[in-house]
């Protein structure tokens, strides 16, 4: 009796439990590629990438009131901010209001993206331990 119940469970459960991890697997794989197809621009395209291969949960064309935020990291609440030539009244303005809101906002620009991304790594880093304290 209990080897033909050990039986029933092996070939019932065990087709199960290859389908819903099959399942899981590609529902986390289309949720990656979904944010990456967001990306307006290769720069922030190319930061994401780096984000999220260096393990960070990346949110890509976030909205924040009134604003629309680049890449965000949601659990250290730090906004990435790709730099281009933007008004800079503008730019003050999103900047205290996210910084109201709880947001670090941490502006990144492509010289440090080509040359050493390390440098943008330092400052999450940083902007992410500060927000744990």
């Amino acid at each position: 009796m209990t080897q033909v119940t050990l039986i029933f469970l092996f070939f019932l459960w065990l087709p199960l439990f290859i389908v819903l991890f099959y399942l899981h697997v590609n529902a986390d794989q289309t949720i990656f590629l979904n944010q990456a197809q967001k990306c307006e621009s290769r720069m922030q395209r190319r930061l994401y990438d780096t984000l999220r291969n260096n393990g960070y949960y990346v949110r890509v064309k976030e909205k924040c009131g009134p604003y629309t935020l680049d890449l965000v990291l949601p659990y250290y609440r730090i906004a990435l901010r790709c730099d281009r030539d933007s008004d800079k009244i503008e730019d003050l303005k999103k900047r205290k209001y996210l910084n109201k809101q709880g947001w670090r906002v941490i502006p990144v620009k492509e010289k440090e993206l080509n040359g050493k991304v390390t440098t943008i790594l330092a400052k999450i880093e940083t902007a992410a331990f500060q927000y744990k304290k």
